[in-house]
């Protein structure tokens, strides 16, 4: 196997990485999932979405700060990123808004979290290509599935649903993102 050139540190090292900063932005969010929405859960619930979520927090300051990893030299970004960077979020807030409108209109008022995990998954989508981060492709698409999956059965079976669905976005988002920083580890 050929050793990819690049450098390797610890991500709390190298906070002015947007490999790591930026992160923290996704941990923020993925933080805001699972506490905006966990209290919305019925019986033992909240308490299990808690628990799951030190556990994914702990994976991730692990995986993200501790443990050493490859740094490659960054790709530069082109001169549109910023606008594509501002349209995903002018896009996500005006699908959410619009959501949010259906959903009310249905009798699904409850459901907003599923609304929210999906409209937040496409907003990544454009990312991967701008920012030449393929990581916001399967971050986008699983939340886009748990977000529809959560609506769906919102619609079909109770509306809880979407908010169980936003707590697992939010899971989701804290593993995949400590799971790509973990496979940057150098080859022993």
């Amino acid at each position: 196997m050929t050793e990819v050139a690049g450098t390797v540190s610890r991500g709390g090292a190298r906070m002015h990485d947007p490999r790591v900063w930026g992160t923290t932005i996704g941990a923020v969010g993925a933080t805001v999932f699972v506490f905006a929405n966990r209290g919305l859960l019925d019986g033992g619930w909240p308490t299990a979405a808690l628990a799951a979520w030190v556990l994914a927090l702990i994976a991730y300051v692990w995986a993200v700060f501790v443990v050493p990893r490859r740094f490659t030299p960054p790709e530069q970004v082109g001169p549109l990123a910023g606008l594509v960077y501002l349209a995903g979020i002018a896009f996500m807030l005006l699908g959410i808004f619009l959501g949010r409108k259906l959903l009310e209109a249905q009798g699904l008022e409850g459901a907003e979290g599923a609304v929210i995990a999906f409209f937040v998954g496409a907003h990544f989508l454009p990312y991967a290509r701008a920012f030449h981060a393929p990581l916001f492709i399967t971050i986008g698409t699983t939340l886009m599935t748990i977000g529809a999956v959560g609506l769906l059965l919102a619609a079909v079976w109770t509306v809880t649903a979407g908010a169980a669905a936003a707590v697992i976005a939010g899971l989701a988002m804290l593993g995949i993102i400590a799971l790509d920083a973990w496979r940057t580890r150098p080859a022993r």
